[in-house]
């Protein structure tokens, strides 16, 4: 039986929340990831719970790594997991998903899925993949602009070695504006050059100039 999102039924407190197993058109066995809408700050409390049901592979929430100064005491700051997409979590599983059973048995705390024209959707593999890789992407972004904001004027900064032609090359920072360096590059004379402040990295003085 399949079920539209919103669809109104008489909870049975026997049936399983999950059926049958999952399989292509060709009958093999697969998985299939959906995104279920969760209730405000109930995302961790709903990933763990689903991976502990049976045909559940895995309950997966975005986050990042993040800093916060602590309530009490000392004031200091202590590290905790930013959730990227708040109010959604991802879950893997193997067999059919009883939608009506899991918002039961969440008691409140799963209020749908995504879905199209009422129906819930899987996510497809590649997107997956994608959103995966979130985390890290965006962490790397985070150390990108946190190096690019150590870049000041009258500083001797480092090409990073995945920049171009120029990888690896000694330059004097003259002007930083809206992450945009100006430098002199080491040739005929000092030629001028406008880079990503994120290309930049601090030079040593103890290293030894290009």
């Amino acid at each position: 039986m399949s079920y539209k999102i919103g669809q109104q039924v008489r909870p049975n407190l026997h049936r399983r929340l999950t059926g049958d197993p999952i399989q292509t058109a060709l009958g093999e066995p697969c998985t299939h990831w959906y995104v279920l809408k969760v209730a405000a700050l109930q995302e961790f409390v709903v990933q763990e719970w689903l991976k502990s049901e049976p045909g559940v592979l895995d309950a997966w929430l975005p986050t990042e790594k993040a800093w916060r100064n602590q309530a009490q005491g000392r004031r200091r700051r202590i590290p905790y997991r930013k959730k990227i997409a708040p109010g959604y979590v991802f879950v893997c599983v193997d067999h059919q998903i009883a939608w009506d059973v899991l918002r039961h048995q969440s008691n409140g705390k799963v209020l749908g899925v995504v879905g199209r024209d009422g129906r819930p959707m899987p996510v497809p593999e590649d997107q997956m993949r994608a959103m995966k890789r979130l985390p890290k992407t965006i962490q790397k972004i985070y150390a990108e602009q946190e190096a690019a904001s150590a870049i000041v004027p009258g500083m001797k900064a480092r090409i990073k070695d995945d920049s171009g032609v120029m990888a690896g090359w000694v330059v004097d920072v003259s002007e930083v504006n809206r992450g945009i360096a100006k430098v002199l590059v080491p040739l005929f004379g000092g030629r001028s050059a406008d880079l990503d402040a994120t290309c930049l990295e601090k030079h040593s003085q103890m290293g030894r100039d290009t």
